[in-house]
């Protein structure tokens, strides 16, 4: 799975980025490793849980405020074969 994300700009480092996911709680920032951007998404695990619309997913480094784990709307998911299709 992949969640989409924004990028905002570089990092520290040139081969990192600053992206933000839209989450149920408001936008959260993290660094990644530029190689793992594709199409404007960012490689996840699989969803740990639902409530409603909103599905708990662990992303792949701790976000600025700490977290690992976020709710994001389904729409933010996507399945690995529909990225590379685009």
């Amino acid at each position: 799975m992949r969640v989409k994300i924004h990028s905002i700009g570089t990092a520290l480092h040139p081969s990192e980025r600053i992206v933000e996911v839209d989450t149920a709680d408001g936008k959260e920032r993290l660094i990644v490793d530029k190689r793992s951007i594709e199409n404007g998404s960012l490689s996840i695990g699989f969803p740990i849980s639902r409530n409603g619309d909103f599905w708990l997913v662990e992303l792949p480094r701790e976000t600025v405020t700490g977290s690992w784990r976020v709710w994001v709307k389904s729409t933010h998911l996507l399945e690995d074969s529909k990225v590379r299709a685009a």
